[in-house]
């Protein structure tokens, strides 16, 4: 099988440009051997090869990314790692508790599998428990908000309301009027996240970079062929989220998506003066199609709102800059007191979405092992769905694998071009009834 589409990255990804440059990449040159070969260096194929090479020391494994790790689709996201995740496809956040629960238990323990990492490695990744703000700017935003605090009430979760002046002393902006609290999510770096992960796999695991696969047979041993490369493996992982489609799986039923983010300049003294407020914080929208803001340490904006169907599953440029555009308004709106500042960067990260809000996990065909289509969730589900898929190829069970193995699986989309007019029409109205929230 060949693999018609890869992924192309370009080099506007805002978290990756304000870090050291990267080093010469490690690519794939020759013929190889391994026990495991894992597809795609997101937080699924590092935690994957992580804990396979904690599990099993004795045994060779290598992990493949098309393009360089941090510039990758999991260095791109806002770096919010959610316990609790709100989805877009909700008219608002509440869900069925029992499913809630579960989801919240997993979400947690992919958390937990990063910050030993990140803490045993010392991995500099701007790690802040800061927990994140729920933030309405509009009476229909709060009344969202009142949606959501019902089903914390029914979960039995730690909140805290927040008025506007609450909200401005937190942010400086007297753009919110109404808000929650919510302590479980950790604010990292994504780019310096993952790279950092990267850097401190166990050394059983081989690391290779700029080393698309361009076809595959399957078989015993599976054979990925590569630019410059032959890689042959006893049991294949694929962790490269919507591009599984391009494998020959869930092709009919991934929605490849675009998320945008721009990062603006650090602040001047005298702008941190004016604005005022925290040095770091994290705000999420009431509406799910609102805007993401984040503060950092550094006195960076990040400002991130939009999806755009991505059929050709990269990011393209005309959507860069309409969506670039359309972050400028969201900053005017949010600091006005700031009328220098403006962004540096602009960029889009793919991710996969399902109809039904189900993932892929588990496996494929003989000896073929998958998990995506995380749906938008990247940082501690990707984390966890990564270290359960590779205790489950191991033979270990735990009953976080069996919420897993019990899970759904992703829907049927309609055919074209019917998805794309859907999807399209779908997302222009979501943005049109956000409103003001985004």
């Amino acid at each position: 099988m060949k693999i018609k589409r890869l992924p192309k990255m370009d080099d506007n990804n805002g978290w990756l440009n304000i870090l050291p440059p990267l080093p010469p990449p490690d690519s794939a040159l020759g013929e190889f051997r391994f026990d495991f070969a894992i597809v795609g260096a997101g937080y699924v194929g590092l935690a994957a090869a992580r804990r396979l090479g904690e599990l099993l020391p004795d045994c060779s494994i290598v992990l493949l990314d098309a393009g360089r790790v941090g510039n990758n689709a999991a260095g791109r996201s806002s770096g919010f790692a959610i316990d609790q995740a709100h989805n877009i496809r909700a008219r608002d956040f509440a869900g069925v508790v029992d499913a809630e629960r579960e989801q919240l238990a997993v979400n947690r323990a992919g958390q937990d599998y990063l910050r030993e990492a990140v803490r045993s490695h010392r991995i500099p990744c701007d790690w802040d428990e800061a927990g994140k703000i729920h933030a309405a700017a509009t009476v229909r935003g709060a009344s969202r908000l009142n949606a959501y605090a019902k089903s914390l009430d029914l979960l039995g979760a730690e909140y805290d309301r927040l008025d506007a002046d609450r909200l401005k002393e937190i942010t400086g902006s007297e753009f919110y009027i109404a808000g929650l609290y919510t302590p479980g999510t950790i604010l990292v770096q994504p780019a310096a996240l993952v790279r950092g992960l990267a850097t401190t796999l166990p050394g059983n695991v081989t690391l290779f970079e700029d080393s698309p696969v361009t076809a595959m047979d399957l078989g015993v041993p599976h054979r990925l062929t590569l630019p410059g490369a032959a890689v042959q493996a006893r049991t294949l992982i694929l962790a490269n989220n919507g591009f599984a489609g391009q494998f020959g799986y869930y092709r009919k039923e991934l929605l490849p998506i675009a998320t945008w983010g721009s990062l603006t300049r650090p602040l001047t003294g005298d702008e941190a003066r004016i604005l005022g407020g925290r040095s770091s914080w994290g705000i999420v929208p009431a509406d799910p199609f609102g805007t993401s803001v984040r503060r950092m340490t550094d006195g960076r904006i990040l400002i991130r709102n939009v999806y755009s169907y991505n059929p050709g599953l990269n990011p393209v440029e005309r959507d860069r800059t309409w969506s670039r555009a359309r972050h400028e308004t969201s900053l005017r709106n949010r600091f006005p007191m700031l009328p220098g500042l403006h962004f540096d960067h602009t960029w889009g990260g793919p991710l996969c979405l399902s109809r039904n809000g189900e993932p892929v996990f588990g496996a494929l065909e003989t000896d073929v092992f998958g998990a995506f289509c995380l749906n938008g969730v990247g940082i501690a589900r990707g984390t966890i769905y990564g270290k359960l898929l590779a205790e489950m190829v191991v033979g270990v069970s735990t009953p976080l694998l069996d919420i897993m193995l019990k899970a759904g699986r992703p829907s049927g989309t309609p055919p074209q071009p019917f998805l794309g007019w859907g999807v399209r029409l779908n997302f222009a109205k979501r943005r049109h009834d956000a409103g003001l929230e985004m």
